[in-house]
């Protein structure tokens, strides 16, 4: 029943609904899609999906071919790929450029202890996206999001056992999505350590990482349950990571059928990440358990909630004194009815 209010107010609030078109009414198109991450990385399925199932409904007449790992453009090339119109469609997180689209980097992708489940961070980013602030901004970019992932909650995978919030101190933790979550892990007295993804597994059992902050699906993917045994059951929120954006000005020119056809199915693709979170989940918390991973309670989680610094507030002080006061005012009581996410 979520999951079918998910897919009915994401349709109203990007104010497309499905028009059925036959085969032979779509163009003849041929689109390349960069990628920066691997084929096998969590998540990523659905971009492929996606992809294949506009080729399916089209008829084969609009066909996506994915650039994987990077041939196209690394992580922080893609975003200028895709608004020079470089490249038909691009994945990148918003969060990674920050400072050039701070408005829509907000969107359920820099603020901790926010969105506590995957569905707030899915509806966060969706009703974010289609406030008048984030479109200008995107306008100004030639960017248009047509999907968003969103993962399970971030937590602490740690090689040392986080058991009560004073543990924190001293913790060099990996940092991600720009100036926020430093700013977040500094007030425990954690360090934030910057650390690319491949370097991650050997940081941990280097010593030079303490944890990770990341979602539970990353574990298997990188081996991180070998060297880092330690689940803390800290939730630090849920954020959306990469989006599938296409230059704004390309959708413009499509006629109304295929940019119909590509809203539809992100739609869709959406729908069946969110359903398959938790499975993704549970099968990498088997690969923990059985390499012996313990999950960690932290005795005083009531100290550490209060503790954990307003975000949002801390964001709007930044913002207004950076003169995007009026900008944000849209954007404020998404972020508050969120955060009530972590109230239930």
């Amino acid at each position: 029943m979520r999951i079918q209010i998910v897919t009915a107010a994401l349709v109203a609030a990007l104010g497309f609904g499905a028009t059925a078109a036959s085969a032979e009414d779509y163009p003849s198109m041929t689109l390349r899609m960069a990628h920066p991450l691997p084929e096998v990385w969590p998540g990523v399925e659905w971009d492929k999906w996606w992809a294949e199932e506009v080729s399916k409904r089209s008829g084969g007449k609009i066909n996506v071919e994915i650039f994987w790992a990077g041939q196209l453009g690394n992580l922080l090339e893609i975003k200028g790929l895709v608004e020079s119109g470089a490249v038909d469609v691009g994945v990148f997180a918003q969060a990674v450029h920050a400072s050039e689209m701070p408005l829509t980097s907000v969107c359920a992708g820099l603020l901790n202890r926010v969105s506590a489940d995957p569905e707030t961070a899915h509806g966060l980013a969706r009703d974010c996206y289609a406030t008048d602030s984030v479109i200008a901004e995107q306008e100004l970019l030639n960017l248009k999001p047509l999907r968003w992932t969103v993962t399970n909650p971030y937590r602490l995978l740690c090689n040392k056992e986080i058991k009560e919030t004073a543990d924190l101190q001293g913790m060099k933790v990996r940092a991600v999505g720009g100036a926020y979550v430093p700013i977040w892990m500094e007030a425990y007295g954690m360090v934030p350590t910057r650390v690319q993804a491949t370097e991650i597994r050997e940081g941990l059992q280097r010593g030079t990482l303490d944890c990770n902050f990341g979602p539970i699906e990353w574990v298997p993917i990188f081996g991180l349950q070998n060297v880092a045994p330690y689940l803390s059951d800290i939730n630090t929120g849920t954020f959306t990571t990469f989006q599938l954006w296409v230059p704004r000005d390309t959708f413009d020119g499509w006629p109304e059928n295929v940019q119909n056809l590509m809203i539809e199915v992100a739609q869709e693709s959406m729908v069946k990440d969110l359903e398959n979170l938790p499975v993704v989940r549970d099968k990498a918390l088997a690969a923990f358990a059985e390499a012996d991973g313990r999950i960690i309670e932290l005795a005083d989680m009531e100290t550490f909630a209060e503790t954990s610094p307003n975000m949002i507030d801390i964001w709007i002080e930044r913002s207004t004194e950076e003169g995007m006061g009026q900008q944000i005012e849209p954007i404020v009581p998404l972020q508050r009815k969120a955060a009530e996410s972590f109230k239930n």
